[in-house]
């Protein structure tokens, strides 16, 4: 930051208590868990990545998320967003890219200093004037830190992140610096972790709550009651020292000084009393926070939460802006699915995400697409209806393994029309096999007139994707009735991973995560004369926007392409209609 003496750069900064306590404890491991707008950029990611670069200068830090897309598309925006949050009534920004920091380049301004290391992936870099290096990091391809010595790890979102792969491969990384003065930091060799709350149920990774159990609670009530007056005391040092540059540059008399020597003698001895000694404490700190949304309320306003009451069923609201935890559903319709085994992470081609400039506008295709062949066939499943989803697969390994890579999701007013376009944008441009076979619903429990009226729809698709270039095969006509517990069958036979008749079944959670999500929320139900239902009432309670990730739109999807494809696999008692019947015989 270019600094001139004659602006007194002290303002009025508001912050929330949960920031506020941030800010102040400001301990080695910091793990917040926040709920939805509780300004965890703002508040405490932001400030706290300043903090480091400033008591760090010319070291290597790592700002994680689960994917390169993720923190391309998202979370580096937001970042800089807050470096340029205007400042001084909207004289200048906070940090001015050019001159307080660069991305994406090796190639520094003059003023800047060097970074201790050399910068290995500059593409994916942001470096602050100081030489402050901080690298981007995808925590479900941890390479990037291979032989790295970072002296911090910034994790965003981390119940989307594996818990157990930041612990093996990117934590042993902040093996630091040979500089004493910046191993002697607080914050050297710390992690700090923003995310809301994990939704269990939906298999999110909750690996950041065992942090909370670790905490010495203790420790941090002593480091608040020290904190509080160090921080005074180092206000008013600063304010009495530029008081003493503007006398000394003849801008201000001495008498606006002398009134203050009190303070600044009784704030030196206590900075020299404790500041050190707060360092210390710090050093050893684990801190676990935990907010809701209300912690922000001053800010957000009434308005925001009736809002939000209004759109969000009870659970979501109850997580995403209460930050209560909510476990696993029972009785799940997919008895056996795990997400750790079934969901893969792995989804993109890294060397080519390496290759984006951090400016340049980017947008996700199935070009980047780790398990995608533009060379294989597309298999889809479809639900159709007001609310319309699809699925798209593809086998693997000659049929031994069968990877759903993508999802789309439309609803009325939107049809076949928007649902064909997305498909286009995404796999238009490469696939090269524009063969696509379309599985879709078959169910016992619709009328004859239902049942026309999926057919209608599915040869809507089909004509829509076909202007696009593709081929569509309809791989339901003249297919007879499928019924739950049958469904429900195959599924645990595909998910139990133990029949070789089947392919095992792998879902992409960064592509699909309304699929991913909601396969954990759909529920078996039993009718009164004991049979086996797939419980749809979802789709009826949820509000249409909400349903992609909350109902059991998108699951059915799936199952009519698992079934379409490999129900003839089942054992023969599962068939609709036995093969085993015995011969005629005259009585």
């Amino acid at each position: 930051m270019i600094w001139d003496e004659q602006v007194d750069w002290t303002q009025e900064y508001y912050m929330n208590m949960a920031q506020l306590r941030a800010t102040l404890i400001d301990p080695n491991v910091l793990i917040a868990e926040i709920a939805r707008a509780g300004g965890k950029t703002e508040g405490v990611m932001g400030p706290r990545i300043l903090r480091v670069s400033e008591a760090m200068p010319r070291e290597l830090a790592f700002l994680v998320h689960k994917t390169y897309a993720a923190l391309l598309s998202n979370i580096v925006p937001n970042l800089l967003s807050y470096f340029n949050k205007p400042i001084l009534n909207g004289k200048r920004c906070m940090l001015e890219e050019g001159i307080d920091y660069v991305i994406g380049t090796a190639k520094l301004p003059k003023h800047f200093s060097r970074p201790r290391y050399p910068i290995h992936y500059p593409r994916h870099s942001i470096v602050l004037r100081n030489g402050f290096n901080l690298q981007l990091v995808s925590s479900d391809q941890p390479d990037s830190v291979a032989g790295r010595s970072g002296v911090h790890a910034f994790i965003e979102e981390m119940k989307h992140n594996k818990g157990e792969k930041l612990k093996t491969r990117l934590f042993p990384a902040l093996r630091g610096s040979d500089n004493r003065d910046v191993r002697n930091h607080h914050l050297y060799q710390g992690i700090t972790g923003v995310s809301d709350t994990a939704r269990v149920d939906l298999g999110e990774d909750n690996w950041f709550e065992e942090y909370e159990s670790n905490m010495n609670i203790d420790l941090i009530n002593e480091i608040a009651s020290v904190a509080k007056p160090v921080n005074d005391a180092m206000a008013i040092k600063m304010h009495f020292e530029w008081l003493q540059n503007e006398i000394k540059a003849k801008r201000r008399h001495i008498s606006e000084i002398t009134p203050l020597y009190p303070q600044y003698e009784k704030a030196l001895k206590t900075l020299y009393l404790w500041q050190d000694r707060l360092r210390r404490m710090r050093t050893q700190a684990s801190y676990y926070m935990r907010a809701s949304s209300f912690v922000n309320k001053d800010f957000l306003g009434q308005k925001y939460f009736k809002t939000q009451l209004e759109t969000l069923d009870m659970e979501e609201f109850l997580t995403a802006i209460c930050a209560i935890r909510i476990r696993a559903v029972v009785d799940r319709f997919f008895a056996n699915y795990v997400p750790k085994v079934h969901q893969f992470s792995d989804s993109y081609k890294n060397d080519m995400l390496l290759k984006v400039e951090l400016m340049g506008g980017f947008r996700i295709t199935a070009g980047y697409l780790k398990y995608y062949n533009p060379d294989d066939e597309l298999l889809l499943g479809y639900d159709p209806g007001k609310f319309q989803s699809l699925t798209v697969s593809q086998e693997k390994r000659f049929g031994e393994e069968v990877r759903t890579i993508k999802e789309f999701t439309c609803y009325s007013p939107a049809d076949q029309t928007h649902l064909a376009l997305d498909f286009y944008n995404f796999f238009g441009d490469d696939a090269r096999n524009k063969h696509l076979k379309l599985y879709y619903d078959r169910a016992g429990n619709k009328t004859k007139e239902e049942l026309e009226q999926i057919t209608t729809d599915a040869r809507l698709l089909k004509a829509e994707l076909e202007r696009y270039g593709f081929y569509v095969e309809l791989m339901n006509e003249g297919q007879p009735t499928i019924y739950y517990w049958q469904q429900k069958k195959l599924l645990d036979y595909i998910f139990s991973n133990k029949f070789a008749a089947f392919p095992r079944p792998y879902i992409c959670e960064n592509q699909c995560p309304n699929l991913c999500s909601s396969i954990m929320l759909s529920p078996m139900k039993k009718t009164i004369d004991g049979k086996i239902e797939l419980d749809k009432t979802s789709e009826k309670k949820i509000p249409m926007k909400l349903q992609a990730g909350r109902s059991t739109q998108l699951p059915s999807a799936l199952i009519y392409f698992y079934f379409g494809r490999y129900g003839h696999l089942l054992p023969n008692e599962f068939s609709s209609i036995p093969d085993n019947l015995p011969e005629n015989t005259v009585i």
